[in-house]
């Protein structure tokens, strides 16, 4: 099966496109924080299969229903479906008033690495794991090729491997990379035949939302931003693929600041505002961690809880907002 390369990229570029210029350079409302960290990837143990062992390139499989309460950005997703290079979810059926997200968790385009034979080598797959109120829904492209690189270079070296996690309790998202050979050789190579930049995040199909990491991975940035002219979205480009291990995780900002919060993982945090010592009292001590981050996800702060009442420094903080994770649950403060 041969496709010229022009033919193949361009189908796809015009399908992004049509997400990424509707986005605009102003800060967007705030749907979303993001961390990053680093896990040990796992490859899903008897999923089911989306692709039952076709090959595929620019296929879409499903939609299928979520099997639990679901938002994205506020609005509540019904289905989620694989098209092209990534999962999307749905609000409904209806293509003329229901909205798509994309979850832009690849970066590249992506096609089976045996797209030229007649059995797959690069299941798309996905699994609903944990009991009712507590379920995840884990989607996963496994051992993908690279569409620019079969095509313009006819070789097919490439591979990567990825998961798209959603979390019923707190409509969390998260990104999981597991083994990959995208070196920075090979990230240029990506980037110069498609004359686009590298680009990871997630957001709506044609309408007002969009979210990019961006930046140096060793000291992300995340930005939420509505209709980015075609030139503008080098912004918000990432300088090299997530190794192997890396955890993107998406936490929907949906806590009032107030002076003093219970929250779903039923911890007390006050005062707020806060001038140098802030406290937390947990209700009993099945999470112990703790991150504190800036308004664009970045880490400033973390450690580990010994007690149910504990004391952090924040005095080093200059004056602003903040947010503090522990465990699944995140709530702002504000520093004086």
């Amino acid at each position: 099966m041969i496709i010229t390369f022009e033919f193949k990229i361009m189908k796809r570029k015009l399908f992004l496109l049509g997400l990424l210029l509707m986005f605009i350079q102003t800060k967007a409302q705030t749907h979303y924080t993001h961390t990053a960290s680093t896990t040990t990837y796992t490859d899903l143990e008897d999923p089911i299969s989306l692709n039952d062992n076709q090959v595929w390139y620019n296929n879409q499989y499903g939609p299928f229903e979520v099997p639990f309460s679901f938002k994205i950005a506020g609005q509540t997703i019904t289905h989620f479906s694989f098209r092209s290079n990534n999962f999307e979810f749905l609000t409904g059926l209806n293509d003329d008033s229901d909205t798509t997200y994309l979850m832009i968790a690849s970066g590249i385009f992506i096609q089976d690495k045996n797209y030229d034979e007649e059995i797959s080598q690069s299941p798309i797959s996905y699994k609903v794991i944990g009991s009712a109120g507590s379920r995840v829904l884990k989607m996963e492209v496994k051992n993908a090729g690279s569409t620019t690189e079969s095509n313009a270079n006819e070789t097919n070296s490439l591979f990567l491997n990825f998961q798209v996690w959603i979390y019923e309790a707190t409509n969390i998202i998260e990104y999981h990379y597991g083994d990959s050979n995208i070196n920075s050789t090979a990230m240029e190579m990506l980037v110069q035949e498609n004359q686009d930049p590298f680009l990871i995040g997630l957001g709506e199909k044609f309408l007002n939302y969009g979210g990019f990491v961006y930046g140096d991975p060793a000291s992300l940035s995340f930005a939420e931003v509505a209709n980015v002219e075609e030139n503008e979205l080098g912004s918000y480009k990432i300088t090299s693929y997530p190794v192997n291990g890396t955890l993107y995780r998406f936490i929907p900002s949906t806590t009032t600041v107030g002076t003093e919060q219970f929250n779903k993982t039923q911890f007390r945090m006050y005062p707020n505002p806060v001038t140098s010592i802030l406290k937390i009292s947990l209700e009993k001590m099945d999470v112990t961690d703790y991150i504190i981050t800036d308004m664009t996800g970045k880490t400033l702060q973390k450690g580990i809880f010994k007690a149910l009442e504990n004391t952090i420094e924040v005095g080093n903080l200059s004056s602003g907002m903040y947010c503090i994770r522990i465990g699944d649950t995140t709530q702002k403060f504000i520093k004086k």
